[in-house]
């Protein structure tokens, strides 16, 4: 039997929604928004402190109030930006880049 088809319910955008990462290392944490539709990784080097070399993990979303202000923001790059060798493959399968908001 095939498998049902997908609909937009079944894969809602998360883009305008706030993400919330935090450091198990120093416990510090920072505010996502999801500028355009694509994958944010689970997973990110510590932002919170310039001194930090932990890891963030992500909230899953599970942000109860989304009027929050967002300190970063998860943006599908440009055609002609050039992207790191090792973040590649993460936008070449829809993946997004994080950049400060200023």
């Amino acid at each position: 039997m095939a498998a049902p088809a997908t609909t937009a319910t079944d894969n809602p955008s998360l883009k305008g929604k706030k993400n919330i990462y935090v450091c198990d290392t120093c416990k510090g944490h920072i505010v996502t928004v999801d500028r355009d539709d694509g994958v944010t990784p689970f997973m990110v080097e510590c932002k919170a402190t310039a001194f930090c070399k932990g890891l963030m993990k992500s909230s899953m979303y599970r942000v109860f109030d989304q009027d929050i202000r967002a300190d970063y923001e998860w943006y599908k790059p440009s055609a002609p930006e050039i992207v790191k060798p090792h973040l590649q493959h993460h936008v070449d399968q829809g993946g997004l880049l994080i950049r400060k908001i200023r």
